[in-house]
C-alpha cells in the first residue's frame, strides 16, 4: 500500500480515537459520570493489586480520573468523600514508591508496599460508591448525556 491509500484509513482511526476521548470527557461532566469514572479507576486498581505480588514489573495505580475530578466531588456525602481522599492519597504514595523502585532498580521498595492496606481502602471506597449509585440511580439529572461528534 502506498501513502495515498493509507491516508483515509489513518483519518478514520484518528476520528474514532478522538470520538472515544470526547465521549469519556463529556460523561465526566455529570455527577454520575464522575462517580462512574472513579469506580472504574478503583476496579482497575483492585486488578493491579491482584497481580502486584506476582508481577516483577510493578504497574502504577490509576489516578487520572481522581486528579481530574477531586475538586468536583461535593455531591458525595462527607464519609464517602473522606474515604476517597484517603484511598487516592494512599494510591499516590504507592505510585511514588513504585517510581522510586523503578528509579533505583530495587525490588526492596516494592517489598515494603503494604497492598493489603490499599486493597481494604479501595474496597471501602468501592462499596461507598456502589451505595451512592443505588441511592441515586433514578435521578435523571445525574445521568451522563449520550453525545458524540455526530450529535
Amino acid at each position: 500500500m502506498n501513502a495515498e491509500s493509507m491516508l483515509p484509513i489513518i483519518a478514520i482511526v484518528l476520528f474514532m480515537v478522538v470520538n472515544i476521548f470526547l465521549k469519556r470527557r463529556t460523561a465526566e461532566k455529570t455527577e454520575m459520570g464522575k462517580a462512574i469514572s472513579l469506580l472504574t479507576e478503583i476496579n482497575q486498581n483492585l486488578k493491579i493489586i491482584e497481580v502486584f505480588a506476582y508481577d516483577l514489573r510493578a504497574r502504577k495505580f490509576k489516578i487520572g480520573s481522581w486528579n481530574r475530578n477531586k475538586a468536583k466531588l461535593d455531591f458525595l456525602d462527607e464519609r464517602l468523600h473522606t474515604a476517597l481522599v484517603n484511598t487516592f492519597s494512599m494510591t499516590e504514595e504507592f505510585n511514588r514508591e513504585i517510581d522510586a523502585a523503578k528509579k533505583y532498580k530495587s525490588s526492596s521498595y516494592l517489598a515494603n508496599i503494604e497492598v493489603d492496606k490499599l486493597r481494604e481502602s479501595l474496597t471501602r471506597s468501592k462499596q461507598g460508591l456502589e451505595e451512592w449509585f443505588a441511592a441515586n440511580k433514578d435521578k435523571k439529572g445525574l445521568m451522563p448525556k449520550r453525545r458524540s461528534l455526530f450529535g
